[in-house]
C-alpha cells in the first residue's frame, strides 16, 4: 500500500472505527493540484418528508493521489473478488 504515489509503505493504523458508508452517487470537484470528492446516498421521499440526497463523505486528496486512485482502480477486476 503506498499512499502518496511513491514507494513508501507507512503503517496503517486505525485509532478510531471508522464508519464503512454506502453511497450511491459522487462528484468530482478540481481545484489547481487538489481534487474533492463528495458521496451521497440517495433517499426516498417518507411520509412528509421529501426525498434527498444526503451527504455522506467528503475527501480531499493531491491530484497525483487522485490519478494513481483512479489507475489503481482500473486495474483491479470488476467482477469475481
Amino acid at each position: 500500500m503506498t499512499t502518496d504515489g511513491h514507494s513508501d509503505t507507512p503503517n496503517l493504523t486505525e485509532p478510531e472505527p471508522l464508519p464503512c458508508l454506502f453511497v450511491t452517487g459522487f462528484q468530482i470537484q478540481t481545484d489547481d493540484a487538489i481534487v474533492r470528492l463528495v458521496f451521497w446516498a440517495d433517499l426516498p421521499a417518507m411520509g412528509e418528508r421529501p426525498a434527498e440526497a444526503r451527504l455522506q463523505a467528503r475527501i480531499t486528496m493531491l491530484d497525483k493521489t487522485f490519478r494513481r486512485l483512479v489507475s489503481e482502480g482500473r486495474r483491479r477486476p470488476t467482477r469475481g473478488n
